[in-house]
């Protein structure tokens, strides 16, 4: 370019002008080489420049001005190497700090990743614990006390007395305080999710909801859910929960459907009711929905809630966000 620039400037007179298309050539140098091979490039089109009006100087033009022009000429053109060069390495400076941030960042995400696992382990290790010490401790020893209310009430109605009708409801209630400590402690710790899997885990979970809540619960499992490993069998076990537990405080629905589908490795799990419907409270999130998001992340899934077909709330979680329902 710098010697095509030249012949063309022998066809000229001398000016300072030319310059122009002289810093075009050195300004693509000065991007891509170091600053002391610009600077040498600077000095040969000032030399090609200074050969070519050394050629185009005629008789009436002084014999110093060629050399004035080159010599202004390679000033423009060190004064551009000056700036680019600066720019690159402002720029190479942004673009390490940048790096650096985002190296920072990341670490900062996978040690908070991390940290969350840890805490959702040990909340479920401490909820294990307090269901297992439910219904080994206080469900036994209401147990032993219905026992004992019913072998009084017995005594008292063999001796007819006013007060086995009073032992007898005290004998009742105790049994409702068992069945109700029995549930705290199987949504606390799922024993079916261990011995049997997460379809009858899913199954119980919608028997029981329907049983003590009066709202119409129904569970719908086709593949291979026993396919699963251990912690996404829980992770999804408890997505469903606080979906069912979501739609019974804060929608009101009448009826619930959980749908598990699973295929080629694939799951889907979707939890669909007929209640007041998404809002944009239920949107931003509470603690509870970012728990859920954050189980569907741990086990490479995504959550999703929406509106439902027919109105109501729509919770999927799917492993593969573009996978589509497996029916």
């Amino acid at each position: 370019m710098v010697l095509l620039i030249g012949s063309v400037d022998t066809h000229i007179e001398p000016q300072l002008s030319s310059a122009f298309f002289y810093l075009l050539p050195v300004l693509l140098v000065t991007r891509h080489a170091r600053t002391r091979t610009s600077i040498l490039f600077s000095i040969f089109a000032t030399a090609v420049s200074l050969y070519a009006d050394l050629v185009t100087s005629g008789p009436l033009i002084p014999k110093y001005l060629p050399y004035w022009n080159s010599t202004l000429r390679l000033g423009v053109l060190l004064v551009a190497v000056w700036l680019v060069t600066s720019l690159r390495r402002l720029n190479e400076t942004l673009e390490a700090r940048v790096h650096d941030r985002t190296a920072r960042l990341e670490d900062e995400v996978r040690t908070r990743l991390k940290l969350e696992r840890r805490i959702l382990d040990a909340r479920e290790s401490e909820q294990a614990r307090i269901g297992q010490d439910l219904h080994d401790g206080l469900c036994q020893q209401l147990v032993a006390t219905a026992f004992s209310a019913g072998l009084l009430q017995r005594t008292l109605e063999e001796k007819s007395a006013p007060e086995a009708a009073d032992a007898e409801r005290i004998a009742k209630s105790i049994d409702e305080s068992i069945g109700q400590a029995r549930d705290i402690a199987k949504g606390l710790h799922p024993v079916p999710l261990e011995e049997e899997g997460l379809e009858t885990a899913l199954r119980d979970l919608a028997r029981s909801t329907s049983r003590h809540t009066g709202v119409r619960c129904i569970a719908e499992v086709s593949g291979n859910p026993s396919g699963l490993d251990k912690a996404a069998a829980i992770h999804l076990y408890r997505i469903a929960q606080e979906a069912l537990n979501n739609a019974i405080k804060h929608a009101s629905a009448s009826m619930i459907a959980i749908r598990f589908f699973t295929r080629d490795g694939d799951f889907e799990l979707v939890v669909e009711d007929d209640g007041a419907g998404i809002t944009r409270d239920t949107r931003g999130g509470g603690m509870g929905l970012h728990i859920m998001d954050y189980r569907a992340r741990a086990i490479g899934a995504e959550i999703d809630i929406s509106a439902g077909k027919d109105g109501g709330t729509r919770v999927r979680c799917v492993s593969s966000p573009s996978a589509p329902i497996v029916r």
